[in-house]
């Protein structure tokens, strides 16, 4: 028989999240680095008047609805493609990603070539700028793009380049490569978002602890979301001034086929009697 007033709890922490693919059901996304984790439910109200009065003969409530919201303070190309609604792809032999770099480089009078840290890429050109007093002069380009993948290029190849008649110049460069399978060093991925392609939809099953107030211990409890409609909106901001940015995920609702809309679920311990020490859900230990 359940309780009239119930166990009283205390919400303690945020959630660990999982998405998992409404198809397959294998999971897409796990997060435990959130920092907020906010469930709204909604509804809207019409009311039925008449009579003398005109009094309140009925309310009926109608469009009900839940936005959900959890912030996660670390950022993965995982979860930024599932944010964007992007496809996430990894750099192969066969289908290379390209990258553009730019570096300074120092080039004495009786020097006839610039040598870069990477390979600029087949049938790319590469530009230079001179930095004169700290000011980056006008770029001169390769007259043509390159015919094979180096990191050595001519100066004669570029158009108009000039010693500067001060023993060395310092020239900043930019140019393109590219990267097929990772190597132990280094590993290049790629996010790409279409103008047709939007964020998904998921089950979302949400896990955290509340304090239970009788026992003192931490007790299981557990959201699920059958159909979760993840928003398309994202924000995305880079700035060294302040704390380090969340990255916010939005989503609402969706009913499923049998009506449902949200489940919560509570796994109590009440530990055992005569127990000296037991053990909480969170790792730490009941006296």
């Amino acid at each position: 028989m359940l309780d009239i007033q119930g166990r009283k709890y205390a919400s303690v922490t945020v959630c660990d999240v999982t998405l998992y693919d409404l198809v397959t059901k294998y999971p897409v996304m796990y997060f435990d680095t959130l920092k907020v984790t906010n469930l709204e439910g909604t509804a809207e109200v019409t009311e039925i008047q008449g009579g003398k009065g005109n009094a309140t003969l009925a309310s009926v409530s109608h469009s009900k609805a839940i936005n959900v919201q959890f912030d996660d303070a670390i950022m993965t190309m995982s979860s930024l493609a599932v944010l964007t609604g992007g496809e996430l792809k990894e750099g192969t032999d066969d289908d290379k990603i390209v990258m553009l770099e730019t570096e300074i480089v120092k080039v004495a009078d009786s020097e006839t070539e610039i040598k870069l840290s990477r390979k600029a890429r087949k049938g790319s050109y590469v530009y230079a700028a001179e930095m004169i007093n700290g000011i980056l002069s006008t770029a001169t380009r390769t007259d043509k793009a390159l015919a094979s993948e180096t990191d050595t290029i001519k100066t004669n190849l570029f158009h108009n380049f000039k010693d500067s008649g001060e023993g060395e110049a310092t020239y900043r460069v930019f140019y393109e490569y590219e990267m097929g399978f990772p190597t132990k060093e280094e590993e290049l991925t790629e996010i790409t978002v279409l103008a047709d392609k939007f964020a998904g939809t998921y089950k979302f099953i949400g896990d955290t602890l509340l304090f239970n107030q009788y026992t003192g211990l931490n007790d299981i409890f557990q959201i699920e979301i059958p159909k979760l409609k993840l928003d398309s909106s994202f924000s995305f901001n880079l700035n060294a001034a302040t704390e380090a940015v969340v990255f916010s995920f939005k989503g609402k609702a969706l009913r499923d086929d049998e009506g449902q809309m949200i489940k919560f679920r509570q796994l109590k311990q009440e530990g055992k009697s005569g127990d000296e020490t037991y053990g909480q859900f969170d790792g730490s230990y009941k006296r």
